[in-house]
């Protein structure tokens, strides 16, 4: 399967031009590491754990009690954060 295939079958969601691939690996790690990291950690701990269940249901509510209370803490002091005048125009909220 060559890489227009497997975009086209969802198996990836991009496709680089040869030679850039690390390149771009690294400039996607840097916009994913700005991103909320509590977020970040309860969907791959959610991905990681429920992958297995065929039970939709039950992998969203497994989903919803592990890592709510994290992620509602940090949303709520970043978006008090952005009230107060934090990342405005492009500027981080963590910086």
């Amino acid at each position: 399967m060559n890489a227009q295939e497997a975009l086209a079958f969802g198996l990836a969601n991009r496709v680089v031009k040869p030679g850039t691939a690390r390149e771009q690996a690294e400039a996607l790690a840097a916009q994913l590491a700005a991103f909320p990291q509590a977020a970040l950690l309860a969907d791959r701990r959610s991905a990681w754990e429920n992958s297995t269940l065929a039970d939709l249901g039950e992998a969203l509510r497994r989903e919803g009690a592990g890592g709510y209370r994290a992620v509602m803490d940090e949303g709520l002091a970043l978006a008090a954060r952005f009230a107060a005048g934090a990342g405005r125009h492009g500027d981080p909220l963590d910086g």
